[in-house]
């Protein structure tokens, strides 16, 4: 496998939405979503053969134009949502969300609608599917308002709220603690952290940056511990129960910052930003000590001491793509793989390097 890494692939339109397919728990599969002003925008299903070193691509239609999100459920290998925008009659921009099924063949591929997500807002920024526990959710997150889904053989409206109208939403994330009761919206400068049984918010990091803030993450272990990037250039790290400050803060993009990814390890975290620049940093000092796999789980408890010893920050800087990287994705089925996007069109596959990750299980 490491020797087939970094993998650089070329797409043909324009591009910013990528995830993993978070269902598929055995193959490395990436989803991403391309942007055209021709009525030719697709899906793209990236799919490592490790045997052969290949990287298969299936290409979904995609009929409502320009894709600005992609989401996988992580509990239905087949169940997608996009965020999309077209122009009609050449004048009127018409945006809104979907929820779609992988179906066809390996042939004839093809995107089958479920439903739409749209309602209440007339623009959808961002999906996000229900994690552990709120199988068959989906959180919609819209310039005016935040709406909760039920999606099985079709797409139901469950709850919805109103946002306040100081600016558009640019981020929204699954609490993976809380009972699953709990999303992230940054939106600003801010971050709301909204109850999902009351609809409510419940804490605000107000001024979290200094700038707009595009992205945020939950650590998948420890709750209450967060991560947030902006236009600032800054990569911050939050306890929600101490909202005054944050618990570090790192400055290793020139320009804007557009993701940030914990990994199940999570003292690893990926970042993106319009320098063209994706960094893994290592933040040890935040993150649990509790073993993530059953494979590593004896050699964690031989080598306890190993987790500290790298130092705290940047841990590498990977120099592959040559356009403002929009998008990182850590896969689901290996944890040490991950892929980044430009906005050019190029996907790139990495792999975290062997000292690294000895260091980190050693």
């Amino acid at each position: 496998m490491d020797n087939l890494l970094p993998r650089i692939h070329g797409i043909e339109h324009r591009c910013r939405s990528l995830c993993a397919l978070e269902g598929e728990q055995d193959v490395v599969s990436f989803l991403v979503g391309t942007q055209s002003m021709k009525p030719d925008n697709v899906v793209h299903l990236f799919e490592l053969d490790e045997e052969f070193g290949e990287l298969n691509d299936t290409c979904y239609h995609h009929n409502r134009g320009e894709v600005w999100h992609v989401a996988s459920s992580p509990h239905s290998r087949d169940l997608i949502s996009t965020c999309h925008s077209h122009v009609s009659n050449e004048i009127n921009l018409v945006s809104g969300a979907t929820v779609w099924r992988l179906s066809g063949t390996s042939e004839e591929p093809k995107l089958e609608e479920l439903g739409d997500v749209s309602a209440h807002n007339s623009t959808i920024r961002a999906t996000e599917w229900g994690v552990e526990g709120c199988e068959g959710a989906l959180c919609s997150l819209g310039d005016t308002s935040l709406v909760k889904w039920d999606v099985d053989s079709d797409v139901r409206e469950h709850s919805y709220c109103e946002l306040p109208k100081r600016s558009a939403p640019t981020a929204l994330r699954w609490n993976p603690h809380s009972s699953g009761n709990q999303v992230g919206i940054a939106s600003d400068q801010h971050i709301r952290l909204h109850d999902l049984r009351t609809m409510k918010c419940t804490t605000v990091l107000d001024n979290a940056h200094t700038q707009t803030v595009r992205d945020l993450d939950f650590n998948p272990n420890r709750q209450y511990y967060m991560a947030t990037c902006g236009d600032d250039c800054a990569t911050r790290f939050w306890d929600t129960r101490k909202c005054s400050e944050p618990l570090l803060s790192f400055f290793n993009h020139s320009h804007w910052v557009w993701k940030v990814r914990y990994n199940l390890r999570d003292q690893l975290i990926m970042t993106g930003g319009s320098d063209s620049k994706v960094v893994l940093l290592n933040v040890a000092s935040l993150a649990s000590t509790d073993p993530v796999t059953e494979d590593e789980e004896e050699e964690d408890k031989e080598n306890e001491q190993g987790k500290n010893e790298m130092r705290e920050g940047v841990l590498e800087e990977y120099d592959k793509h040559e356009d403002s990287v929009y998008s990182v994705a850590w896969s689901s089925a290996d944890p040490w793989l991950f892929a980044s996007l430009s906005n050019d069109g190029r996907l790139v596959l990495n792999k975290v390097s062997k000292e690294i990750k000895f260091s980190i299980i050693l």
